[in-house]
């Protein structure tokens, strides 16, 4: 009987496997039931060992359609899926309820997001490999995770923002429940993009650190950007994130300081130190060279203030700090040896970068972010950028920032410097 029973299982998984993402099937209701079905499969460990078991072309292909870009499809559903083969491996990440929702009633522990973790090597082994193959693959999918992550979190800031102004009215009992609801799910959404970029830069690290493949440098300052952006607001003093978690809303129970700020320890732990010594500072001078980044932020996983500039004092602790350190039962002693090595690691390195930095005159400043010296000429038409701006300007727009003639190549610039290297811009 319990050979028929799986047997059954493995049938089903390698019909959901083939047909999830068939652009034959046309009518929405019946793709997101299969989508839905598929996402419930790999949340249980005896039909997720039947996925397991379907024959190697069929798990290859259904781990292909997961990486297609994100765009025109319904990629939350998909993006969950490739978490839940994750969950369980990732920082932090072997927790069923978080840790701030212990005590709150219990929930049905037969919905698929209260599962033990169940993570599948088969498959995520499926996925690096697939990344590895072609230059298109990482590139396409990465950016389209990228740009979701960066969609996802600005609407949620842009929701807490006005739920926060409701909240301070007098009828504050007025907070629109669906937008508490749809608040909630980007910022759930948020953390699952964060955690499928750390399963990914685990996997597949040379993607972002490569710098002999033509995107890896800009896919990992994109990454760089939006992981400050996010440190910047989950961590400020006071921040609209404290004081919206603070008023812990019906509706806004799994917004949290925890998740999403253990979701970005995970990733910056892998780029900074369990790598190689040169990846390791490969990704060190890009983190620190984003205008974004505060080592504040950094400080605030450890509870601690940011360290004060020599021969001032200590500034006095004036409320309970959030800690990485609070919680032993979720986050182990290596895990959390590891980020106090990164702390000390980028409290050196910004020292030392802020001490070798020289004066930059206004008119050799990128004239897009002034954050950063001009180091790219566009050619036919020789205006000039840093290399961050035009590289991700280039991912969607062939123009020209100034004067919109097309972009043929952009070459390597240095002030006073004759040579130059050329890269194509298509």
């Amino acid at each position: 009987m319990e050979h028929s029973y799986e047997e059954t299982l493995t049938r089903l998984a390698a019909i959901l496997a083939k047909h999830f993402a068939d652009t034959r099937i046309v009518g929405t209701d019946i793709r997101d039931s299969l989508m839905q079905a598929l996402a419930s499969y790999v949340c249980y460990p005896h039909s997720l060992r039947a996925v397991e078991r379907i024959p190697e072309e069929q798990r290859i292909a259904m781990v292909r359609n997961l990486l297609a870009p994100y765009e025109q499809r319904p990629w939350a559903q998909t993006n969950w899926i490739l978490v839940r083969l994750w969950r369980g491996c990732g920082f932090g990440y072997r927790y069923t309820r978080l840790p701030h929702l212990l005590k709150t009633k219990l929930e049905d522990a037969n919905l698929p997001s209260l599962q033990k973790p169940c993570p599948s090597t088969l498959l995520q082994q499926h996925m690096a490999d697939l990344l590895q193959q072609g230059p298109d693959v990482a590139p396409s999918f990465l950016n389209s995770v990228l740009n979701q992550l960066n969609w996802a979190f600005s609407e949620f800031i842009g929701m807490i923002q006005e739920i926060q102004q409701a909240a301070e009215r007098l009828e504050r009992n007025f907070v629109d429940s669906r937008q508490l609801k749809v608040c909630a799910t980007c910022f759930d959404l948020s953390v699952s993009l964060l955690r499928v970029l750390e399963m990914t830069i685990t996997l597949v690290p040379e993607i972002f650190l490569d710098w002999t493949r033509p995107t890896s440098e800009m896919l990992l300052r994109r990454l760089a950007q939006l992981l400050n952006q996010v440190l910047n607001r989950v961590t400020a003093e006071r921040n609209l994130f404290d004081r919206v978690v603070t008023l812990r809303l019906p509706g806004l129970e799994s917004v949290d300081h925890y998740p999403i700020l253990v979701a970005v320890t995970g990733i910056l732990v892998q780029l900074l130190v369990r790598g190689p010594a040169s990846e390791r500072e490969q990704a060190t001078s890009v983190l620190l060279a984003d205008p974004c980044f505060q080592l504040r932020s950094i400080c605030y996983l450890l509870g601690q203030p940011e360290p004060p500039a020599p021969g001032t004092a200590l500034p006095a602790p004036d409320r309970k700090r959030f800690s990485l350190q609070s919680y032993a039962d979720y986050i182990s002693a290596d895990e959390l040896a590891q980020v106090e090595q990164m702390l000390a690691h980028l409290t050196s390195a910004s020292a030392q970068a802020a001490a070798a930095s020289l004066p930059t005159s206004e008119e050799d400043l990128c004239p897009i972010c002034y954050a950063h010296p001009i180091s790219a000429v566009f050619q036919p038409c020789g205006h000039k950028s840093c290399k961050a701006c035009i590289n991700q300007h280039l991912m969607n727009n062939k123009d020209c920032f100034f004067c919109k003639a097309t972009i043929v190549s952009v070459e390597d610039w240095e002030k006073g410097a004759n040579t130059s290297t050329t890269s194509s811009a298509a």
